[in-house]
């Protein structure tokens, strides 16, 4: 292996290492939003100064970190009005 190529492996691990914490933090936030904690304005937009900061924009994409705040964050959008209207 080529010493170009063992520091994009090297930086492919530290990154998906970053991007399992990242997660983790996308999660805990989300809980504390929903909790009223935190406000969701606040919790993104400090998520994506993290992604930035930790390079995880430049080594994942902008759409691929979006996607990550958008899963963490859906269960936060829940109403229960329109839950009761499925059960049925």
């Amino acid at each position: 292996m080529s010493p170009a190529t063992e520091f994009v492996a090297a930086w492919r691990a530290v990154a998906n290492t970053k991007l399992v914490q990242f997660r983790r933090h996308c999660c805990r936030l989300a809980g504390r939003v929903c909790q009223g904690a935190v406000s969701k304005a606040d919790a993104v937009g400090k998520l994506r100064e993290l992604a930035l900061a930790c390079a995880l924009v430049r080594a994942l994409g902008e759409n691929r970190i979006e996607s990550f705040i958008v899963e963490a964050f859906a269960r936060t959008e829940f109403n229960p009005f329109y839950a009761a209207e499925t059960v049925a």
